[in-house]
């Protein structure tokens, strides 16, 4: 056999497989750097004076502005969608607590299809709710909502990105883990005492504390407060009366990071300690949920460029 005739064949069969891999690689490179921008939705979003973030959104022939919310479970709509016969029933009732710690219900109802930007969410539970009458947004998302993407939300641009897959922080502030499918929460230490607060990007507060509760009362002791004064509402219930302390922190802890001099509201009308957009609207915010049991949901802080 002449091997010096085998020997360039094989050479040229080996250079010809070695030419088609690259160019595969080269086809396929733009071809999955465009799968990676298609996996990515952006939404504009407009905020209030309150930093509360606003999305575009549409319920049937309805454009309507869908306050981003992170704390309660279902969809929040007003009373106009029930009305206009758009829900339908689910003959269920979301079961809560009230402000005197008494069960309080609602009935749960489904909504076809909403379409927030470009996505599409069906069947999504409801309830009504009865909006105050200052408020520009005319429903609220629930965590059933937010828990089925990731959320990376640019206070810098009012971008918000959409993904199946976690967003990677740029420059991260402070990271918080949370239990699936629950409203994130983060530990705060004031007074000598640990309470978990409620993140909730719906809420245009800072952080409003319950004085019900035992950090809310060590405040209190503590910086020997009187009311600044009292609101009296008969939105949400008959003839509430809240009654509002203001307070500022020289020192507390916020996820194990020292704040100083921060401003601290005390209400007796709010049953949760909740963190809202007052401070949340500092940063830009990365909510990452995961799917898996053993994978917890973490909530990122990122430092803004505009401060």
């Amino acid at each position: 056999m002449n091997t010096r005739n085998l020997l360039p064949k094989r050479t040229l069969r080996f250079l010809f497989a070695v030419s088609c891999m690259q160019l595969v690689c080269l086809l396929s490179t733009p071809a999955a750097q465009a799968q990676s921008k298609k996996e990515v939705t952006k939404i504009s979003f407009k905020k209030d004076k309150f930093n509360r973030i606003y999305l575009p959104a549409k319920v049937d022939r309805d454009t309507i502005a869908l306050l981003f919310a992170t704390y309660s479970k279902t969809l929040r709509l007003t009373p106009y969608f029930y009305e206009t016969r758009q829900l339908w029933p689910s003959w269920d009732r979301l079961m809560s607590t009230d402000k005197n710690g008494g069960p309080h219900s609602k009935s749960v109802f489904y909504l076809p299809k909403i379409e927030v930007g470009p996505l599409k969410f069906r069947n999504e539970e409801t309830v009504i709710n009865q909006a105050f009458p200052d408020s520009i947004a005319t429903g609220s998302t629930g965590t059933l909502m937010v828990y089925q993407y990731n959320w990376k939300i640019n206070n810098d641009r009012n971008e918000m990105l959409v993904s199946k897959t976690p967003f990677s922080p740029e420059q991260a502030y402070t990271t918080i883990s949370y239990k699936n499918n629950t409203p994130p929460t983060a530990v705060v230490n004031i007074s000598k005492v640990n309470s978990e607060f409620i993140l909730d990007l719906g809420s245009g507060a800072g952080f409003l504390v319950s004085s019900t509760t035992a950090i809310g009362r060590a405040i209190i002791d503590e910086y020997r407060l009187s009311p600044t004064r009292t609101v009296t509402s008969n939105i949400h219930s008959h003839k509430l009366v809240d009654t509002i302390y203001e307070a500022v922190i020289p020192s507390m802890t916020f996820n194990g990071l020292t704040l100083k001099n921060q401003k601290v509201v005390i209400s007796s009308a709010v049953p949760h300690n909740i963190i809202g957009t007052g401070f949340l609207g500092n940063y830009n915010v990365i909510l990452n949920n995961s799917k898996k049991r053993k994978v917890q949901s973490a909530i990122i802080l990122e430092k803004r460029l505009v401060e």
